[in-house]
């Protein structure tokens, strides 16, 4: 599986430019809070993984959360499953200072069952666009969850 993290960092003197993220929209609701990834961090890439294609689309919020999805088998327009093998992630970084605090919740269910999907509307090999929605489970306790609904993106390809 290959994944595609997005995080927003600030420039330094002795590490260099931070490179460039994508452009675009992602707006969602977690829990109920409304959820806007931050202009350079909203990106989609599309990967060969052996015969098929991956698409994986993120982005990030200046509260130090991500959320992120990856299609295996990616066709292009059509609805996909988010379950153990097409996953989606939501996580928090609860102490900056502190790498390790990261919490993470994916669509990995105790039961292997689908746990939300993402609706490609739109997609022109440049441009990918469409609506998700998940019920994350906490990695180290699987009875936290966290609810992410109304995911809407429109995403330049990188």
């Amino acid at each position: 599986m290959i994944g595609l993290t997005v995080v927003a960092c600030k420039k330094d003197d002795e590490g260099g430019d931070d490179p460039p993220g994508g452009s675009g929209t992602f707006t969602a609701k977690v829990d109920g809070a409304n959820y806007t990834g931050l202009d350079g961090t909203v990106a989609a890439q599309i990967q060969q993984a052996g015969p098929n294609e991956l698409l994986a689309v993120s982005a990030g919020t200046a509260n130090s959360e991500n959320i992120q999805f990856i299609i295996q088998a990616f066709d292009g327009v059509g609805t996909y499953e988010l379950n153990f093998i097409s996953i989606g992630t939501y996580s928090i970084l609860p102490d900056t200072s502190d790498p390790t605090s990261v919490i993470i919740y994916t669509t990995v269910t105790p039961d292997g069952s689908p746990a939300g999907e993402v609706n490609i509307s739109s997609f022109d090999g440049d441009s990918v666009q469409g609506t998700f929605s998940f019920t994350g489970y906490r990695n180290d306790d699987n009875s936290q969850t966290v609810s992410v609904t109304e995911g809407e993106f429109n995403v330049e390809i990188m």
